[in-house]
């Protein structure tokens, strides 16, 4: 076979793996997990239950399995740490936030995000869904017959767009952190340290495991 057509077919199979990749990393559920886990809960008064849960990052609330039925979890107050497949989580605000550092001043992240439609920039700000409330709208808490837009998978056409926010926890208060000029806001005595840190690391906050890295070295 001549050189160039072994090329050209080189090219397309190696454009068509690529097409293929994209297509199967494509973020089409709406959920920290691609299925239920297994989870600890840790209630206040010591109490320890186990369940088979899964965080909804759309409507930002906790599911658990319940005789085949997806319910949500409720009573958030009653709540000290919840466990999710070695993963921490805690309620803060009727949200769950994941600690991401054991440090003093430790790091959490938000989960959360929209569903769209493939390609669509408009979102419904009555209830911060997608058009027509199609996914992620809340039913009551607890009423199974409610939950019809939480299934593991997104409709066709649809996609999860994560809108993911940090938090620190200071002084027994929660500080967002979505910029890292106001993540060095925070440490006001390590500014000029901290920044050099940044940029010597090249310090991204869309990076998780960066955002850590830069935690760490501020708690020293």
């Amino acid at each position: 076979m001549p050189y160039h057509k072994i090329l050209i077919i080189a090219a397309f199979l190696l454009i068509a793996s690529t097409k293929l990749f994209a297509q199967a990393t494509k973020n089409n559920s709406p959920y920290i997990f691609p299925e239920f886990v297994k989870a600890t809960v840790l209630q206040k008064g010591g109490a320890m239950l186990e369940a088979q849960m899964n965080y909804n990052m759309v409507t930002q609330e906790m599911l658990f399995t319940k005789d085949g039925t997806n319910m949500v979890l409720d009573n958030y107050e009653n709540i000290d740490t919840l466990y999710l497949s070695s993963r921490k989580f805690i309620p803060v605000r009727q949200v769950f936030l994941e600690k991401l550092t054991n440090t003093a001043i430790p790091l959490y992240i938000q989960y959360k995000g929209k569903a769209m439609l493939a390609g669509s920039s408009a979102v419904d700000k009555s209830n911060n869904t997608a058009i027509g409330g199609l996914v992620g709208v809340k039913g009551q808490k607890g009423d199974p017959s409610k939950i019809k837009s939480y299934d593991l998978h997104l409709p066709d056409g649809y996609q999860f767009i994560p809108e993911n926010e940090y938090w620190l926890q200071k002084g027994g208060s929660f500080y967002p952190t979505n910029s890292l000029k106001k993540f060095v806001k925070l440490f006001p005595e390590k500014e000029e340290l901290i920044n050099t840190f940044i940029k010597q690391n090249n310090i991204s906050i869309i990076k998780t495991d960066d955002m850590i890295k830069l935690v760490e070295f501020c708690n020293k």
